[in-house]
């Protein structure tokens, strides 16, 4: 798919990347494309808490965090 776009970021100290198409939540890509099935989707309108991470030592709500905003990024 053309609109994909690779994302860089860190998770848990470790350098990844992932191809994610627009729209694609952080929640999603954590969860499929590298299995870190500890981020659990609960409501999927940041409602819950449930898919809450921690980015740059901040609380936030993956499900609704777009997977690009992550680039560069520790997560």
């Amino acid at each position: 798919m053309a609109d994909r776009q690779v994302v860089h970021f860190i998770v848990n100290g470790e350098e990844v990347s992932a191809p994610v198409n627009p729209g694609w939540s952080l929640a999603k890509v954590l969860r499929e494309e590298f299995r870190l099935t500890g981020t659990k989707i609960g409501c999927s309108e940041a409602e819950c808490g449930s898919c809450t991470v921690v980015i740059e030592g901040k609380p936030i709500l993956s499900c609704a965090y777009p997977a690009q905003r992550a680039e560069g990024k520790h997560v």
